[in-house]
């Protein structure tokens, strides 16, 4: 008998079966072991988004869990959280790649991999997950609660993570989504929080001046803040609060004279009109976000007169769901005037004070 035969043989005497692989599992992207939270395009059985926190959420009895994936600029980032530990971000590249989540987990996982960058930095696209020697179990349930955060690059968490040896030129600070302060509100509210935002726009103009782009009223119809890109099922996520934070780029200083109130309110108000219709059990509230200040340019006295713009929305819708709230300012820092993620805690407290009397 050849020593192949024999080791074969014990294996099997002693072992009962020891020589067996790890069971392996495939699933696509769009299966229903999968928990999506966050607007997305779902199209031959894949899974592609831009909005900054849209995540898959799974749970795991063990093994070793890896996701197929790719991104259209090979420059957007993802962050890994297991059972509420701290995550760990994850670059995606522009080829089709494996990316191992967990490995060789010996008891029940819950996973959750999130987009921390946001859709101007690149498209995410998932073809699917793969797990050896575990089961796929039924995904985490979302909270009850849900909070929607329309805004900007801040509301999308610009500049949020900072590396551990901050280099301005070199090592910036960078994207994080999952900490600005909108997510940080939902966490302390314990809601579902979705956020429809992008850097560089506002309600009638970009920072740069461009009125031609896509701006809050507009791309908020989206599944992907891009021209061309499919309608979003505005039904799918039905909010109990939203927070719109809009107007910093409209302020821009470098644009030259601020917005004309007549315009900007007229469009902020048709915007604020169609939230309160298409949700008619949310509470809704408009702040000037953290960016604007009077200091830069007191003859152009940016937070003051966004302040008064909201103010004569509000005023003008005149809806008992309708509210204005203050955003403290902060400044960044050195880098980036972008808050930090240090502010964005402040900021997330201070919105949260304005809003507990209506969402206890």
């Amino acid at each position: 008998m050849s020593l192949k035969l024999v080791a074969t043989v014990l294996c099997v005497a002693l072992f009962a079966g020891c020589a067996s692989a790890p069971r392996s599992t495939s699933i696509a992207a769009t299966d229903e072991h999968i928990r999506w939270s966050g607007r997305h395009v779902a199209e031959n059985a894949q899974v592609t988004f831009g909005y900054p926190s849209v995540s898959a959420n799974l749970r795991i009895s063990g093994g070793t869990l890896t996701m197929r994936a790719h991104s259209n600029s090979g420059k957007s980032w993802m962050a890994v959280s297991i059972n509420d530990q701290p995550p760990v971000r994850l670059q995606i590249t522009s080829e089709p790649t494996s990316y191992t989540l967990t490995k060789n987990a010996r008891a029940e996982q819950d996973i959750r991999v999130s987009h921390v960058g946001e859709t101007w930095r690149g498209m995410v696209s998932v073809e699917g997950f793969q797990l050896r020697g575990g089961e796929f179990l039924a995904p985490p349930t979302a909270p009850a609660r849900k909070l929607l955060v329309i805004g900007d690059s801040v509301t999308c968490g610009e500049g949020v993570y900072t590396p551990r040896e901050l280099d301005c030129d070199n090592n910036p600070r960078q994207p994080d989504s999952d900490h600005s302060y909108g997510m940080l509100l939902g966490e302390a509210l314990n809601a579902e929080t979705q956020l429809v935002c992008y850097g560089g726009r506002g309600v009638i103009r970009s920072w740069n001046g461009n009125t031609e782009e896509l701006q809050a009223p507009q791309f908020f119809d989206l599944s992907i803040p891009e021209p061309g890109q499919p309608k979003a099922d505005l039904q799918a996520f039905v909010p109990d609060l939203i927070v719109v934070s809009l107007g910093t780029n409209d302020f821009s200083l470098g644009i030259g004279p601020l917005p004309e109130k007549a315009e900007f309110v007229d469009a902020y108000t048709a915007f604020a009109q169609r939230l309160l219709a298409l949700y008619p059990k949310a509470q809704i509230a408009l702040t000037e976000g953290s960016i604007v200040n009077d200091n830069d340019d007191p003859e152009r006295p940016q937070k003051t007169v966004l302040r008064d713009y909201i103010s004569a929305t509000v005023k003008r819708v005149d809806n008992p769901r309708l509210t204005a709230i203050d955003s403290p300012y902060y400044p960044g820092d050195h880098c980036d005037a972008h808050p930090t993620g240090e502010q964005h805690k402040k900021m997330a407290e201070a919105l949260l004070q304005q809003l507990k009397a209506g969402y206890p």
